[in-house]
């Protein structure tokens, strides 16, 4: 069907189904060669080489305690300079989990008063973090907030005010994975393991809510103020011992779930 030539950018973009911007890029290809063929991009060049890449690996393969900052300073004195985020990112790209990860999940509260909440919290091998408490929905921008109030506090308290060396390791909940958080993740540094979609969730804190959940229901509580309260004596009593035993349960738990062939376990 032939149309008129005197379209514009937005009446093309509406009768195609396509963005507006997108009408304009082919546009102007075509005005300067007369090609519409469809270019490879080169995107962003990677900083490292692919046999500095296998270095990185596998010096962490070598000492599994190690950071990236300390991968960082072997590398400068073999003359190789690359960010500590960088290390990182190639560590992620090969399935290698390194140095302190750090775990974060909220679950829900109802108790005798018959009011429900929900609740926040993360922790790492060296301890408990902030715990936040919450009655409204939880959306993308109250996530984001989430992650400015207890997250990185917690990081700084568990990992140093200026160390950026650990990972955030959290579920697929649509929230996580909203652009909003993701953006909100990378300009804060945040590296997140990756985590498959369909995957059963094992994620150890899930051990903590329902310990929390035993020791709440043998009090008596009959308002929300004490509720809160309580959770947050009950999570500050939390052991260092606890978080560093759930946190070394996960080699058993992946194998477990290895083993089932991706079924349910008992962890």
């Amino acid at each position: 069907m032939a149309q008129g030539p005197k379209w514009g950018y937005g009446k093309i973009a509406s009768y195609i189904k396509c963005s507006k911007p997108t009408v304009a890029y082919w546009v102007q290809q075509y005005r300067q060669d007369k090609d519409l063929t469809d270019k490879q991009r080169p995107g962003r060049p990677r900083t490292t080489t692919k046999a500095q890449d296998n270095r990185i690996v596998k010096m962490a393969k070598k000492k599994h305690d190690i950071t990236s900052t300390e991968i960082q300073q072997k590398l400068k004195k073999k003359d190789v300079t690359v960010s500590s985020r960088t290390i990182r990112r190639r560590l992620v790209e090969s399935g290698e989990r390194f140095g302190s990860s750090l775990g974060d999940e909220k679950c829900s509260v109802r108790s005798s008063i018959h009011k429900r909440f929900h609740v926040w919290g993360c922790f790492s091998a060296q301890g408990f973090g902030k715990l936040i408490c919450f009655e409204r929905n939880l959306d993308a921008l109250f996530m984001c907030s989430i992650y400015e109030r207890g997250l990185i506090p917690s990081a700084c308290e568990l990992f140093g005010i200026d160390s950026i060396d650990w990972i955030l390791q959290e579920d697929n909940d649509p929230k996580h994975c909203s652009k909003i958080c993701k953006k909100w993740k990378e300009e804060n540094e945040v590296t997140v393991l990756p985590w498959p979609s369909m995957s059963p969730d094992q994620n150890p804190i899930e051990n903590v809510w329902q310990l929390l959940k035993i020791k709440i229901s043998k009090k008596k509580i009959n308002t929300t103020r004490i509720l809160k309260a309580q959770l947050a004596r009950e999570w500050n009593q939390l052991s260092e011992d606890l978080a560093k035993n759930l946190v070394n349960s996960m080699k058993r738990r992946v194998t477990a779930l290895i083993e089932a062939g991706g079924d349910f376990t008992m962890y």
